[in-house]
C-alpha cells in the first residue's frame, strides 16, 4: 500500500505534506538524528502515524515549503533560490521539524541580509 515503506534496499515514502505529495526513500526521512522525521519514521509504528485517504503518511505544514526540507535531508546542504522571499517561513518550518543545523543557516542568512540591504 502507498504509505508502507517497500521491502529491501529501497523502501519508499509517500507523504502527503499539507497537499503536496511526495515520493522519497525512507533513508532520506530519517537522516538527520532526532529530526521529527527521524522520530517519526524510526521510533513510531506506521500504524501509529496519520495518514491520508491514499494511505500517505500525512504532515499538515507547508507543501511548497517541504521540498527545500527534503532537499536539506538528501545531501544535508542549502541551495535555495536566488531571491528567495520565504526564508522566514522556512526557518520556522525547519524549527517545526527539528533540524536545528537548517534553521542556524537560514537564521544566518537572513541576518546577513538585513545587514546588508541596511548598510
Amino acid at each position: 500500500t502507498a504509505g508502507h515503506p517497500q521491502r529491501g534496499a529501497l523502501r519508499i515514502v509517500e507523504l502527503n505534506v499539507g497537499g503536496q505529495v511526495y515520493v522519497t526513500r525512507r533513508c532520506t526521512v530519517v537522516s538527520v538524528r532526532d529530526s521529527l522525521l527521524w522520530r517519526m519514521f524510526s521510533q513510531q509504528q506506521p500504524s501509529e502515524l496519520p495518514r491520508d485517504s491514499k494511505g500517505r503518511f500525512f504532515l499538515d505544514r507547508d507543501g511548497f515549503l517541504f521540498r527545500y526540507i527534503l532537499d536539506y535531508l538528501r545531501d544535508l546542504q542549502l541551495v535555495l533560490p536566488e531571491h528567495f522571499p520565504e526564508r522566514s517561513r522556512l526557518q520556522r518550518e525547519a524549527e517545526y521539524f527539528q533540524l536545528p543545523d537548517l534553521a542556524r543557516r537560514l537564521a544566518q542568512a537572513r541576518a546577513t541580509r538585513i545587514y546588508s540591504l541596511e548598510r
